[in-house]
């Protein structure tokens, strides 16, 4: 029986063994049975991914490393190297460097730490929380001047100190009084209290007391607060450094400062970090895991509390429920979204506004997440279950006034098995991509877009393993680093290592090798500085042509003619294959089971060149083009190419696309032509 299945999209990725029977689904039709070194379009069409240009080696090979995003804002952006108890720096696709070497400074947390490490940016500094240490700040001053500090948690506004208090006449009544400093906006600890003995009683006619005080430097104002039954009750401001009260009504809902007494001790160090509505946010200590801790409002290095507690003040709440909610990571959305060991929460106040006296926690969920940070697509959060091996989407809903979402990893469930995600960031321009880091090294691939309900997952085959992920903007476009540890020369090297951007106008301009380099200039045979891949084999792409079968040897490689323009890095193959054709006909039912037999297929292309199409997996057939002038350039191919297979009857029907070379592949849609068997 002849067919025709024409497969316009690859929208759904690659679908695990677990799914080959589904083919009621309509992910079935648009999706693929393999899809290596690929990634997916959210429009539906399917590239090999780019190349990967080597940056530079991390700090000391025999520790593993992290990568952290820094961005103050989109033009400024940078990538954070944490090693063993020392951070360098990446900007703009190199490693920064100071008096002719690469930049670093000493941090406190061992390559072991560092994997644990959660943070959050506020422009300039990068807040850090770990549970063996107290909470540090890392703040940038310039490209190659950083610093690392404890985060302060109470105010270090100077204490003024009362000279004196004199009532204006003698009496048998007794004033005691204290003041505060305001300095850019943070009020001072109270001064001891001063008492007067003998005094005026203040409700008598032209009576008053006159407070002196000494003067802090820089005091925008002064606050004066009068004893009533133990607690300061506010009764005023000056701009100098004396009062004069004549019987004014304390108020104490309104009351000094107290010391915060909190990430003082081992045990009691926090071990995540966010910001919400103008707060720094801590939570989870070893001793409090379930405890979570707010600044007071617009200050993130005050914590501390008024003597009666107002909503401004510090807040200090747990997540308590039937099992213990170990808390995980914070995330600000709509609300702030806390991620436990047990449970999805969020934290907010009455009408939208936090209230330290009032925090209002709700409980969306119970699956529970891990320790990996979650992601923001949008206004959707991405998290990591508490098996570690399963990604879910989190959204808060109008219609039903909470927050629920999908398993991202249901279709694809075998890249997870046995496996757990140790790293992920997401890449949203241009290609909307989410790059996984499993255990073992595998990274992995998930197009998201939401609102067009596209989640496809891809593998990658990559030299070495994968140990950390980051992406900050650069430019047009998400710039993605990874820290991959190879084998060079019979010994471990870890490489930070960047997707290349993958925008090009001619195959002489395409970066599809890793670990490489790019030279550009006058025309030469031999290229140089390769060092970091001495003794391995390489490919080169040079003025658009493919050299194969080279090997660094003294940092260099000698191509068979001189070229100006050379990519040169480590080969891999790109390759697709389609699920087999779920075709139903009217007189013998479905297609899948009988035999097949491909005569022809077509191929929809863009900007392709030297791909192979395999049948069955043994015929394979190369698709070549040619200009009109054979003296130019082999052009890039966008458009339909029909190809024609000698017939074979096999069991599937699947169709194979393979990019073997350092070149471009973009496939749009396939179209093969089919005869199905009734046996």
């Amino acid at each position: 029986m002849p067919a025709a299945r024409f497969q316009p999209s690859f929208g759904a990725g690659v679908l695990g063994p677990a799914i080959w029977g589904r083919i009621d689904l309509a992910k079935y039709d648009t999706g693929l049975r393999k899809g290596r070194n690929v990634f997916i379009h959210t429009h539906g069409g399917v590239s090999n991914r780019p190349g990967l240009r080597f940056i530079c080696e991390v700090m000391d090979s025999t520790h593993r490393h992290r990568l952290i995003p820094f961005t103050r804002e989109s033009d400024d952006t940078a990538v954070l190297i944490f090693g063993e108890n020392e951070m360098g720096i990446v900007k703009d696709g190199a490693r920064v460097q100071s008096g002719g070497s690469p930049y670093a400074i000493s941090t406190p947390w061992t390559a072991a730490m560092v994997q644990d490490l959660d943070f959050v940016q506020s422009i300039d500094v990068l807040f850090t929380a770990h549970r063996l240490r107290a909470p540090r700040r890392i703040s940038r001053f310039a490209d190659d001047n950083w610093a690392i500090d404890d985060v302060q948690i109470n105010p270090t506004t100077p204490v003024p100190t009362i000279n004196s208090v004199t009532p204006r006449n003698a009496g048998d009544e007794t004033y005691r009084y204290k003041v505060t400093a305001i300095v850019n906006g943070v009020e001072s600890f109270a001064s001891g209290p001063l008492a007067t003995t003998a005094a005026q009683m203040l409700n008598e006619a032209g009576a008053y007391n006159t407070i002196n005080f000494t003067a802090v430097a820089g005091a925008d104002e002064y606050r004066i607060y009068r004893m009533r039954n133990g607690v300061a009750g506010y009764i005023g401001f000056t701009d100098n450094t004396t009062f004069r009260d004549d019987n004014i009504s304390p108020d104490t809902s309104v009351t000094p400062p107290r010391q915060a007494n909190l990430f003082g001790s081992a045990g009691n160090y926090p071990s995540v970090v966010s910001i919400y509505q103008q707060r720094l946010a801590f939570g989870a200590s070893i001793n409090d895991p379930e405890t979570i801790w707010m600044s007071r409002i617009g200050d993130y290095f005050n914590f501390t509390r008024s003597q009666n507690f107002i909503g401004s003040d510090r807040a200090e709440f747990n997540l308590s429920g039937e099992q213990l909610n170990r808390v995980r990571s914070m995330l600000q959305l709509r609300e702030l979204l806390v991620f436990t060991s047990a449970g999805e929460f969020s934290v907010t106040g009455p009408d939208g506004g936090f209230d330290a006296t009032n925090p209002i926690v709700t409980q969306y969920g119970y699956v529970g997440s891990s320790r990996v940070k979650p992601l923001v697509a949008d206004d959707t959060a991405l998290f990591v279950d508490r098996s570690g091996r399963n990604v879910r989407d989190l959204r808060y809903a109008y219609e039903s006034d909470g927050y629920s979402g999908n398993d991202l990893t249901i279709f694809a469930s075998h890249f997870f098995e046995g496996r757990s995600i140790v790293s992920w960031a997401m890449a949203k321009n241009p290609w909307s991509i989410i790059w996984v880091v499993l255990d073992n090294g595998k990274l992995l691939a998930l197009t998201y877009k939401r609102e067009h309900q596209v989640w496809a997952w891809t593998e990658m085959d990559i030299d070495g393993e994968v140990e950390s992920v980051a992406c900050v903007t650069e430019g047009n476009a998400d710039a993605t680093y990874l820290i991959v540890r190879r084998q060079v020369n019979g010994s471990q090297r870890r490489y930070v290592e960047r997707f290349d951007d993958r925008s090009f106008s001619t195959a002489a301009q395409a970066y599809f090798v890793d670990c490489g380099i790019t030279y550009q200039g006058m025309a030469t045979a031999t290229i140089t500085g390769l060092g970091h891949l001495e003794g391995r084999e390489v490919v080169a792409l040079a003025n658009g042509d493919v050299v194969a079968g080279l090997t660094v040897t003294g940092g260099a490689v000698t191509l068979p003619f001189p070229s100006s323009l050379v990519h040169v890095g480590l080969p891999y193959t790109a390759e697709i294959e389609t699920l087999p054709p779920a075709i139903q006909f009217d007189d013998v039912g479905a297609s899948r089971g009988r035999p097949h037999s491909i005569s022809k297929i077509r191929v929809q292309m863009e900007k392709t060149r030297g791909i192979k199409v395999v049948v069955d997996g043994t015929r394979e057939n190369e698709i070549v083009q040619t200009g009109g002038n054979l003296s130019e350039a082999i052009p890039l191919w966008t458009g339909m190419h029909d190809l024609t297979s000698p017939p074979h009857w096999n069991k599937d029907g699947t169709v194979t696309i393979r990019q073997d070379y350092p070149l471009p592949m973009t496939i749009l849609g396939l179209s093969p032509e089919l005869s199905i068997g009734r046996g």
